[in-house]
């Protein structure tokens, strides 16, 4: 398959209209796709009794498939991955909104499930090659970009799509969306650069040939991020002024390889960003920089601070380090808040399409 060429905005990814007809087992869909390319467009309402499929799929010929179960499926093949799911009540903030952590597990989720469908799974875990597995290799987050133009609401029936690029010779760089199912609007932007870390060492490593011979089917080329990393200047440590410290992971925040999975960091820049700001606004973009793994036993220091001089439209930048009590650093961070956009809460009905 050639490369796609990309070109991204902020409006929505555009989703063509496909009908659906049942039998007793299973919703069958039949569907077309024209003019793909990796492009966000503005989509039009769908109609009743629609789900809608991606345009990132390239020369899509009709066929029939079965409609996405909770574990989600591979589009085409395997070029993209596509799962529904729906808002739960203990997935939402005080406004009935779905909180940002949920967001990023959800992420996580639908990485998990794509290298599940495409067989990358040995021993139960995912996403792990035979060549990896000789090498004593694993996955690791190096750097996160998440930007969300609306919150999904309590009840709400997003989609979830995924994909996976090269990313140099080092790494591979992982890119989401979440939409509405009904519009076709694009809710949620993600990209993410995972790199090799050896189990041994506990360090970084470049990406071997015999696992870039593994993965290389399944990676996009020549495809833009979906969200650019937003630039700003190492942080100032010495002019932090609000801090939270003694945090420590319990053992439902670690992750299949022992470490702090990536959303507890989320919880942690939360402790101490001023209560001012989480009362009022709302979270709308998060760069992270992953520093350093985070162990079940080590002890957190959680530091923020408001950039000055930079409110924009009521925007407020916060920097945020966390490091361990020694002062070494585990992640430094960036957010971006918006005053509240809005509240799910008096929403009393919501469509699914289960």
């Amino acid at each position: 398959m050639p490369p796609l060429a990309s070109t991204w905005n902020k409006s929505k990814v555009s989703l063509q209209r496909v009908n659906i007809t049942s039998n007793a087992i299973q919703k069958t869909v039949r569907f077309s796709v024209i003019n793909c390319s990796l492009k966000i467009n503005h989509a039009q309402p769908a109609l009743n009794d629609e789900i809608r499929v991606p345009s990132v799929i390239e020369e899509m010929e009709n066929e029939e498939i079965t409609s996405p179960s909770v574990a989600g499926r591979l589009v085409k093949g395997g070029p993209v991955f596509q799962q529904n799911v729906s808002v739960r009540s203990f997935e939402i903030d005080s406004e009935y909104k779905m909180s940002t952590k949920a967001i990023m597990n959800y992420l996580q989720e639908a990485s998990l499930n794509y290298a599940k469908k495409l067989g990358l799974t040995i021993d139960t875990r995912f996403g792990i090659t035979p060549g990896m597995r000789k090498m004593d290799l694993v996955w690791v987050f190096r750097g996160m970009h998440i930007e969300v133009d609306r919150y999904p609401c309590w009840g709400e029936v997003v989609q979830i799509l995924h994909w996976t690029c090269a990313s140099g010779r080092t790494g591979v760089r992982f890119d989401w969306t979440i939409n509405d199912i009904n519009t076709g609007e694009t809710l949620v932007r993600a990209s993410c650069l995972a790199v090799m870390m050896s189990k041994n060492t506990r360090k970084t490593c470049k990406l071997p040939e015999e696992v870039k011979e593994e993965i290389k089917a399944y990676l996009r080329e020549d495809v833009e991020p979906i969200v650019e990393a937003f630039k700003y200047s190492c942080p100032q440590i010495e002019a932090m002024d609000h801090i939270k410290t003694g945090l420590t992971p319990g053992w439902n925040d670690l992750d299949v390889n022992y470490h702090v999975n990536n959303a507890k960091y989320l919880d942690w820049i939360l402790e101490s960003t001023p209560d001012s700001i989480r009362d009022r606004h709302e979270l709308w973009k998060m760069n992270f920089e992953y520093r350093k793994e985070c162990l079940k036993d080590d002890v957190i220091q959680s530091l923020s601070r408001v950039v000055p001089n930079n409110e924009k439209n009521r925007e407020i930048e916060v920097e945020h380090v966390l490091r361990l009590e020694s002062g070494h650093q585990v992640l430094r961070a960036r957010t971006v808040w918006r005053t509240n956009s809005h509240s799910c809460r008096g929403i009393n009905s919501m469509k699914t399409i289960f």
